[in-house]
């Protein structure tokens, strides 16, 4: 018997990134086959076959021999958090941190899986801000550390004030000073 899936938490990593192959196939091509998922993650039909069955179990899929592949309600929930999450990380590797794309991408998928709650909350709380900032004042990029990180040093405070005039409006309270 297996044990109760339902949340993020309570699936092991093999559960995660089935579940999201099966989402992002769906996805592209609505119909998924195991024969998909054995080519998207690069392992044999006997293993997806061990896999499907008891992502089956634990009512994450409906499948049957041969059949198509379909998320149950549950599936989907917890695919579309896995989903989420791993958009999440891979923007904040990308986008705060000044990662290439590729290794954003890849280091993402490493520590889906690790991360506590709390620490994907904060960095939610993180890019909500980020997504904020571009919104009201057109800058994605933490200034100073995205010259920190090509300088290795701090900016002077004439650069820091020069940055600041062009990316707030003259009336901004961030000016008076």
């Amino acid at each position: 018997m297996m044990a109760k899936m339902e949340s993020i938490n309570d699936l092991s990593n093999g559960f995660q990134d089935y579940l999201l192959d099966i989402f992002k196939i769906a996805g592209e091509k609505k119909i998924v086959r195991a024969k998909d998922i054995s080519k998207k993650r690069n392992v044999k039909m006997p293993a997806v076959t061990v896999m499907l069955k008891k992502m089956e179990e634990a009512d994450l899929i409906v499948h049957e021999r041969y059949g198509y592949i379909e998320l149950t309600e549950k599936g989907k929930i917890l695919a579309d958090q896995i989903d989420k999450r791993h958009k999440l990380l891979y923007e904040f590797l990308r986008d705060i941190l000044n990662l290439p794309q590729e290794i954003a991408e890849k280091d993402a998928h490493k520590i889906e899986h690790d991360l506590d709650e709390s620490t994907i909350k904060q960095i939610s709380d993180l890019m909500e801000f980020v997504n904020l900032m571009d919104k009201r004042f057109h800058t994605r990029k933490c200034f100073c550390f995205s010259y920190f990180s090509e300088n290795r040093d701090l900016p002077t405070e004439d650069v820091c004030k020069a940055q600041l005039c062009v990316r707030f409006p003259k009336e901004s309270k961030f000016n008076e000073r």
